[in-house]
Protein backbone atom coordinates (compact mmCIF):
# COMPACT_ATOMS: atom_id res chain seq x y z
CA UNK A 1 0.00 0.00 0.00
CA UNK A 2 2.74 2.47 0.96
CA UNK A 3 4.72 1.85 -2.22
CA UNK A 4 1.60 2.56 -4.29
CA UNK A 5 0.84 5.76 -2.36
CA UNK A 6 4.37 7.15 -2.61
CA UNK A 7 5.03 6.17 -6.21
CA UNK A 8 3.38 9.48 -7.09
CA UNK A 9 3.37 12.85 -5.33
CA UNK A 10 -0.05 14.20 -4.46
CA UNK A 11 -0.94 17.38 -2.60
CA UNK A 12 -1.16 15.45 0.67
CA UNK A 13 2.09 13.47 0.26
CA UNK A 14 4.27 15.98 2.18
CA UNK A 15 1.74 15.95 5.02
CA UNK A 16 1.91 12.14 5.26
CA UNK A 17 5.72 12.25 5.32
CA UNK A 18 5.67 14.83 8.11
CA UNK A 19 3.10 12.77 10.05
CA UNK A 20 5.28 9.63 9.76
CA UNK A 21 8.29 11.64 10.90
CA UNK A 22 6.45 13.03 13.93
CA UNK A 23 5.27 9.53 14.84
CA UNK A 24 8.83 8.15 14.71
CA UNK A 25 10.18 11.09 16.76
CA UNK A 26 7.28 11.29 19.20
CA UNK A 27 9.11 9.84 22.22
CA UNK A 28 11.94 12.38 21.72
CA UNK A 29 9.47 15.28 21.64
CA UNK A 30 7.94 14.03 24.89
CA UNK A 31 11.31 14.17 26.67
CA UNK A 32 13.65 16.45 24.66
CA UNK A 33 16.28 16.77 27.41
CA UNK A 34 16.82 13.00 27.56
CA UNK A 35 16.82 12.73 23.77
CA UNK A 36 19.45 15.46 23.46
CA UNK A 37 21.63 13.78 26.08
CA UNK A 38 21.95 10.66 23.87
CA UNK A 39 24.41 12.36 21.55
CA UNK A 40 27.19 12.87 24.05
CA UNK A 41 30.29 14.97 23.53
CA UNK A 42 31.66 15.31 19.98
CA UNK A 43 34.98 16.77 18.81
CA UNK A 44 34.06 17.72 15.24
CA UNK A 45 34.48 21.53 15.23
CA UNK A 46 31.18 22.62 13.67
CA UNK A 47 29.05 20.12 15.58
CA UNK A 48 30.80 21.04 18.81
CA UNK A 49 29.78 24.63 18.12
CA UNK A 50 26.18 23.57 17.52
CA UNK A 51 26.17 21.55 20.75
CA UNK A 52 27.40 24.53 22.75
CA UNK A 53 24.28 26.45 21.78
CA UNK A 54 21.76 23.61 21.68
CA UNK A 55 22.05 22.04 25.13
CA UNK A 56 20.45 25.06 26.78
CA UNK A 57 17.41 24.78 24.49
CA UNK A 58 16.67 21.04 24.09
CA UNK A 59 13.15 21.29 22.66
CA UNK A 60 14.06 24.05 20.19
CA UNK A 61 17.15 22.13 19.10
CA UNK A 62 15.16 18.92 18.68
CA UNK A 63 12.55 20.69 16.55
CA UNK A 64 15.32 22.25 14.44
CA UNK A 65 16.88 18.81 13.96
CA UNK A 66 13.54 17.36 12.88
CA UNK A 67 13.04 20.20 10.41
CA UNK A 68 16.54 19.56 9.02
CA UNK A 69 15.67 15.88 8.60
CA UNK A 70 12.47 16.72 6.70
CA UNK A 71 14.39 19.12 4.44
CA UNK A 72 16.70 16.22 3.62
CA UNK A 73 13.70 13.94 2.98
CA UNK A 74 12.37 16.29 0.30
CA UNK A 75 15.86 16.92 -1.08
CA UNK A 76 16.45 13.17 -1.52
CA UNK A 77 13.25 13.06 -3.58
CA UNK A 78 14.59 15.90 -5.70
CA UNK A 79 17.95 14.18 -6.27
CA UNK A 80 16.33 10.91 -7.34
CA UNK A 81 13.80 12.52 -9.67
CA UNK A 82 15.93 15.37 -11.09
CA UNK A 83 18.59 12.88 -12.15
CA UNK A 84 16.02 10.55 -13.79
CA UNK A 85 16.58 7.70 -11.35
CA UNK A 86 12.89 7.59 -10.44
CA UNK A 87 9.76 9.15 -11.82
CA UNK A 88 9.82 12.93 -11.44
CA UNK A 89 6.69 12.77 -9.27
CA UNK A 90 7.77 9.90 -7.00
CA UNK A 91 8.23 10.34 -3.23
CA UNK A 92 9.58 6.86 -2.53
CA UNK A 93 13.18 8.00 -1.97
CA UNK A 94 12.13 10.48 0.70
CA UNK A 95 9.97 7.91 2.49
CA UNK A 96 12.78 5.34 2.58
CA UNK A 97 15.28 7.98 3.72
CA UNK A 98 12.97 9.04 6.56
CA UNK A 99 12.55 5.44 7.70
CA UNK A 100 16.27 4.67 7.55
CA UNK A 101 17.19 7.87 9.40
CA UNK A 102 14.74 6.93 12.15
CA UNK A 103 15.55 3.21 12.31
CA UNK A 104 17.59 3.29 15.54
CA UNK A 105 16.67 5.18 18.76
CA UNK A 106 20.13 6.82 18.87
CA UNK A 107 19.26 8.67 15.65
CA UNK A 108 16.14 10.28 17.14
CA UNK A 109 17.93 13.37 18.34
CA UNK A 110 20.31 16.06 17.16
CA UNK A 111 23.43 14.18 16.09
CA UNK A 112 26.46 14.93 13.88
CA UNK A 113 25.53 12.59 11.02
CA UNK A 114 22.22 14.41 10.58
CA UNK A 115 24.11 17.64 9.82
CA UNK A 116 26.80 15.84 7.85
CA UNK A 117 24.25 14.11 5.62
CA UNK A 118 22.88 17.47 4.47
CA UNK A 119 26.22 18.30 2.89
CA UNK A 120 26.73 14.76 1.62
CA UNK A 121 23.42 15.06 -0.21
CA UNK A 122 24.56 18.36 -1.72
CA UNK A 123 27.83 16.68 -2.74
CA UNK A 124 25.96 13.75 -4.30
CA UNK A 125 23.62 16.05 -6.22
CA UNK A 126 26.55 18.01 -7.64
CA UNK A 127 28.48 14.85 -8.48
CA UNK A 128 25.54 13.35 -10.37
CA UNK A 129 25.33 16.51 -12.48
CA UNK A 130 29.03 16.52 -13.45
CA UNK A 131 28.35 14.17 -16.38
CA UNK A 132 26.02 16.70 -18.05
CA UNK A 133 28.19 19.78 -17.42
CA UNK A 134 30.47 21.19 -20.09
CA UNK A 135 32.34 23.29 -17.52
CA UNK A 136 32.41 20.89 -14.61
CA UNK A 137 35.38 22.27 -12.61
CA UNK A 138 33.17 24.49 -10.38
CA UNK A 139 31.06 21.43 -9.51
CA UNK A 140 34.20 19.42 -8.69
CA UNK A 141 35.42 22.20 -6.39
CA UNK A 142 32.00 22.59 -4.77
CA UNK A 143 31.73 18.83 -4.19
CA UNK A 144 35.08 18.80 -2.41
CA UNK A 145 33.92 21.80 -0.38
CA UNK A 146 30.68 20.04 0.63
CA UNK A 147 32.59 16.93 1.72
CA UNK A 148 34.92 19.08 3.84
CA UNK A 149 32.04 20.89 5.56
CA UNK A 150 30.32 17.54 6.17
CA UNK A 151 33.58 16.35 7.77
CA UNK A 152 33.62 19.35 10.09
CA UNK A 153 30.34 18.05 11.51
CA UNK A 154 31.39 14.38 11.51
CA UNK A 155 35.07 13.62 10.91
CA UNK A 156 34.81 10.10 9.36
CA UNK A 157 32.96 11.63 6.40
CA UNK A 158 36.23 13.08 5.12
CA UNK A 159 36.89 9.69 3.53
CA UNK A 160 34.21 10.61 0.97
CA UNK A 161 36.76 12.67 -0.91
CA UNK A 162 37.65 9.31 -2.50
CA UNK A 163 34.04 9.12 -3.68
CA UNK A 164 34.67 12.26 -5.70
CA UNK A 165 37.95 10.96 -7.14
CA UNK A 166 36.42 7.63 -8.20
CA UNK A 167 33.35 9.39 -9.63
CA UNK A 168 35.62 11.43 -11.89
CA UNK A 169 37.11 8.14 -13.11
CA UNK A 170 33.61 6.78 -13.83
CA UNK A 171 32.81 9.94 -15.83
CA UNK A 172 36.19 9.81 -17.63
CA UNK A 173 36.82 13.33 -16.30
CA UNK A 174 39.84 12.63 -14.13
CA UNK A 175 42.80 14.92 -14.78
CA UNK A 176 45.35 16.89 -12.85
CA UNK A 177 43.06 19.95 -12.97
CA UNK A 178 40.04 18.06 -11.62
CA UNK A 179 42.07 16.45 -8.82
CA UNK A 180 43.53 19.84 -7.82
CA UNK A 181 40.04 21.43 -7.92
CA UNK A 182 38.62 18.74 -5.63
CA UNK A 183 41.57 19.04 -3.21
CA UNK A 184 41.23 22.84 -3.13
CA UNK A 185 37.55 22.44 -2.24
CA UNK A 186 38.46 19.99 0.51
CA UNK A 187 41.24 22.18 1.92
CA UNK A 188 39.40 25.52 1.89
CA UNK A 189 37.35 25.14 5.13
CA UNK A 190 40.32 23.62 6.98
CA UNK A 191 42.54 26.48 5.84
CA UNK A 192 40.28 29.08 7.46
CA UNK A 193 39.70 26.85 10.49
CA UNK A 194 43.47 26.46 10.89
CA UNK A 195 43.94 30.24 10.78
CA UNK A 196 41.22 30.65 13.42
CA UNK A 197 42.87 28.09 15.74
CA UNK A 198 46.30 29.62 15.11
CA UNK A 199 45.09 33.09 16.12
CA UNK A 200 43.70 31.58 19.33
CA UNK A 201 46.94 29.64 19.89
CA UNK A 202 44.98 26.37 19.78
CA UNK A 203 46.32 24.88 16.55
CA UNK A 204 48.57 22.16 18.03
CA UNK A 205 45.96 21.16 20.59
CA UNK A 206 43.15 20.88 18.03
CA UNK A 207 45.27 18.90 15.56
CA UNK A 208 46.12 16.44 18.34
CA UNK A 209 42.44 16.02 19.27
CA UNK A 210 41.35 15.52 15.68
CA UNK A 211 44.08 12.96 15.01
CA UNK A 212 42.98 10.84 17.98
CA UNK A 213 39.44 10.49 16.59
CA UNK A 214 40.26 8.23 13.64
CA UNK A 215 41.09 4.82 15.15
CA UNK A 216 39.68 2.00 12.97
CA UNK A 217 40.68 -0.77 15.40
CA UNK A 218 38.16 0.53 17.95
CA UNK A 219 35.32 -0.52 15.66
CA UNK A 220 36.10 -4.18 16.36
CA UNK A 221 35.47 -3.52 20.05
CA UNK A 222 31.85 -2.54 19.43
CA UNK A 223 29.47 -5.40 20.27
CA UNK A 224 25.87 -4.68 19.19
CA UNK A 225 23.02 -6.32 21.11
CA UNK A 226 20.64 -8.74 19.42
CA UNK A 227 18.10 -6.18 18.21
CA UNK A 228 20.74 -3.80 16.86
CA UNK A 229 22.47 -6.70 15.13
CA UNK A 230 19.13 -7.60 13.57
CA UNK A 231 18.84 -4.03 12.28
CA UNK A 232 22.36 -4.14 10.84
CA UNK A 233 21.68 -7.45 9.10
CA UNK A 234 18.45 -6.00 7.71
CA UNK A 235 20.32 -3.03 6.22
CA UNK A 236 22.91 -5.42 4.77
CA UNK A 237 20.27 -7.69 3.22
CA UNK A 238 18.28 -4.90 1.59
CA UNK A 239 21.48 -3.23 0.40
CA UNK A 240 22.44 -6.48 -1.31
CA UNK A 241 19.14 -7.08 -3.08
CA UNK A 242 18.73 -3.43 -4.12
CA UNK A 243 22.18 -2.95 -5.63
CA UNK A 244 22.27 -6.46 -7.11
CA UNK A 245 19.05 -5.82 -9.03
CA UNK A 246 20.16 -2.35 -10.08
CA UNK A 247 23.42 -3.73 -11.41
CA UNK A 248 22.11 -6.90 -13.06
CA UNK A 249 18.69 -5.77 -14.32
CA UNK A 250 18.08 -2.02 -14.13
CA UNK A 251 21.30 -0.91 -15.86
CA UNK A 252 20.84 -3.16 -18.87
CA UNK A 253 18.04 -1.11 -20.40
CA UNK A 254 19.10 2.42 -19.48
CA UNK A 255 20.99 5.10 -21.45
CA UNK A 256 24.63 5.75 -20.66
CA UNK A 257 24.02 8.81 -18.45
CA UNK A 258 21.72 6.78 -16.15
CA UNK A 259 24.24 3.95 -16.03
CA UNK A 260 26.97 6.35 -14.97
CA UNK A 261 24.77 7.80 -12.22
CA UNK A 262 23.92 4.36 -10.86
CA UNK A 263 27.63 3.52 -10.85
CA UNK A 264 28.31 6.73 -8.91
CA UNK A 265 25.54 5.80 -6.46
CA UNK A 266 27.14 2.38 -6.03
CA UNK A 267 30.50 4.06 -5.36
CA UNK A 268 28.87 6.18 -2.67
CA UNK A 269 27.49 3.04 -1.05
CA UNK A 270 30.90 1.30 -1.11
CA UNK A 271 32.61 4.32 0.47
CA UNK A 272 29.80 4.45 3.06
CA UNK A 273 30.54 0.84 4.03
CA UNK A 274 34.31 1.45 4.17
CA UNK A 275 33.72 4.52 6.35
CA UNK A 276 32.57 2.21 9.17
CA UNK A 277 36.27 1.60 9.82
CA UNK A 278 36.49 5.18 11.06
CA UNK A 279 33.33 5.24 13.17
CA UNK A 280 35.25 4.53 16.43
CA UNK A 281 32.50 4.27 19.09
CA UNK A 282 29.73 5.87 17.03
CA UNK A 283 28.48 2.79 15.16
CA UNK A 284 24.96 3.43 16.46
CA UNK A 285 24.95 6.80 14.65
CA UNK A 286 27.08 5.83 11.69
CA UNK A 287 24.26 3.71 10.23
CA UNK A 288 22.72 7.01 9.13
CA UNK A 289 25.52 7.44 6.58
CA UNK A 290 24.12 4.46 4.64
CA UNK A 291 20.75 6.20 4.38
CA UNK A 292 22.01 8.52 1.62
CA UNK A 293 22.86 5.94 -1.07
CA UNK A 294 20.54 3.20 0.19
CA UNK A 295 17.37 5.34 0.18
CA UNK A 296 17.81 6.19 -3.51
CA UNK A 297 18.83 2.64 -4.44
CA UNK A 298 15.81 1.14 -2.64
CA UNK A 299 13.44 3.69 -4.16
CA UNK A 300 14.68 2.76 -7.65
CA UNK A 301 14.38 -0.91 -6.68
CA UNK A 302 10.75 -0.58 -5.52
CA UNK A 303 9.78 1.75 -8.34
CA UNK A 304 11.23 -0.52 -11.03
CA UNK A 305 9.70 -3.78 -9.78
CA UNK A 306 7.01 -4.80 -12.27
CA UNK A 307 5.14 -6.98 -9.79
CA UNK A 308 3.52 -4.44 -7.49
CA UNK A 309 2.41 -6.96 -4.88
CA UNK A 310 5.98 -8.20 -4.57
CA UNK A 311 7.17 -4.61 -4.09
CA UNK A 312 4.59 -4.08 -1.34
CA UNK A 313 5.56 -7.35 0.35
CA UNK A 314 9.30 -6.60 0.36
CA UNK A 315 8.66 -3.04 1.55
CA UNK A 316 6.47 -4.42 4.34
CA UNK A 317 9.34 -6.63 5.52
CA UNK A 318 11.71 -3.64 5.50
CA UNK A 319 9.21 -1.53 7.44
CA UNK A 320 8.64 -4.30 9.99
CA UNK A 321 12.34 -4.71 10.77
CA UNK A 322 12.85 -0.94 10.98
CA UNK A 323 10.00 -0.61 13.47
CA UNK A 324 11.40 -3.50 15.52
CA UNK A 325 14.84 -1.87 15.64
CA UNK A 326 13.34 1.53 16.34
CA UNK A 327 11.01 0.67 19.22
CA UNK A 328 12.46 -2.47 20.79
CA UNK A 329 15.73 -0.70 21.66
CA UNK A 330 14.00 2.06 23.65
Amino acid sequence: MLVKVFRKVYWYTPLILIFIGVFLWMDAFRDPATAMAKTGHMNAPLFKLVQTVSFDYPLTSLIASFVLLMVQVFFVNHIASANNLTDRYSALAGLVYLLLMSSFPAMITMHPVLFSNMFLLLALNKTLKIYDEQQFMPEVYNTGLMVAIAGLFYLPVLIFVFFLFFSLIVYYQVSLRSVIASLLGLITPFFFLGIYYYLLDLLSERIAVLSIIVQPRLVSLQVPDTIELLGILTLAFFSLIAFARLWLVYLQEKPIRIRKRIQVLFLLFIISVVSYLFAVNLIHLHHAILAVPLSIALSVFFFDLKRKMLAEFIFGILLLFILISRFTLL
